[in-house]
């Protein structure tokens, strides 16, 4: 197997975004004759490599975004493409692949992680379920992922509440990494994190974009943290897409009154470069290694 990297693409699929999400509607029927519209005729592309930011408050429709980018919410309107192909209407062979194109690391690391299951395992799990490589195979790309988001060999044989929230996340990662994906989608990802948690797993986030030529989905209701990470936002109000651009022109001169009021409301990131408090991207803070 492989680690870190895609099949070359053609001049046509590398111009082609990875996802494109084209008037977009998402409703859920909640009594026998009420829906609520989660999402509303909202356009997103996401390219390869790219690093995107859906900021709004709870409610506005980002995670269901999301979610119907994976085929996991169901597109009343409008229709969600994968390569250019409309994943309703995939072959059993492009599904397959769909299938590992893009991952999605959760808000809670917690209760991402089976209890019962060591570290190691829990990693190692998703290319076992699709039939990928050898036990031996599967172990060794396992134990290298966890080693480059900062894990240590003796902590990938420990089960889920003998590491630090920190730690938890990083396993995480590596297990979404595992089957080579083209997109990581974090929802909310370092929101159950302290502050300089939270900046040690942006930059390890942002390191790994470069190393496996990922393209990036960050959802949060925080400005300065997707402001950070991404290059590209989306901000979402009532299931709508108010406001799009790069993040240093929406963040320098918003156009939109929902995004001023969340430029008001939150710290602006400084110019530092590097998330939040500088913190090292491998997890040898003093949290990380008291842990």
């Amino acid at each position: 197997m492989t680690q870190g990297a895609h099949t070359s693409p053609t001049a046509e699929t590398a111009a082609r975004p990875i996802f494109s999400a084209r008037n977009v509607t998402v409703e859920f029927r909640i009594k026998r004759n009420h829906t609520v519209t989660a999402v509303s005729g909202v356009d997103i592309d996401v390219p390869a490599r790219a690093s995107i930011g859906l900021i709004g408050e709870s409610g506005s429709g980002k995670s269901t975004l999301a979610r119907a980018l994976l085929g996991l919410a169901p597109v009343t309107a409008g229709e969600i493409l994968w390569e250019g192909k409309d994943i309703r209407r995939l072959s059993a062979a492009d599904r397959r692949r769909f299938r590992t194109t893009a991952q999605m690391i959760f808000q809670d690391p917690h209760s991402a992680l089976d209890p019962r299951r060591r570290i190691l395992s829990s990693v190692m799990e998703p290319l076992k379920v699709l039939g990928i490589g050898s036990r031996a195979e599967r172990e060794a790309r396992a134990e290298a992922l966890l080693t480059q988001v900062g894990l240590r060999m003796d902590q990938a044989q420990r089960f889920p509440h003998q590491l630090s929230g920190g730690q938890k996340q990083r396993a995480c990662i590596a297990r979404a990494l595992i089957v080579d994906p083209q997109v990581l989608i974090c929802d909310e990802s370092v929101a159950a994190l302290d502050v300089a948690l939270q900046a040690e797993i942006l930059n390890l986030l942002d390191d790994l974009r470069e190393q496996f030529d990922l393209a990036l989905v960050f959802i949060s209701h925080d400005l300065s943290v997707v402001a950070h990470i991404s290059e590209q936002l989306h901000v979402m109000h009532l299931g709508k897409t108010v406001e799009t651009g790069p993040t240093a022109e929406v963040t320098r001169a918003p156009r939109h009154k929902y995004t001023e009021k969340l430029l008001a409301s939150q710290l602006t990131v400084g110019a530092s470069g590097r998330a939040l408090n500088g913190s090292s991207a491998h997890g040898d803070g003093s949290q990380e290694a008291r842990a």
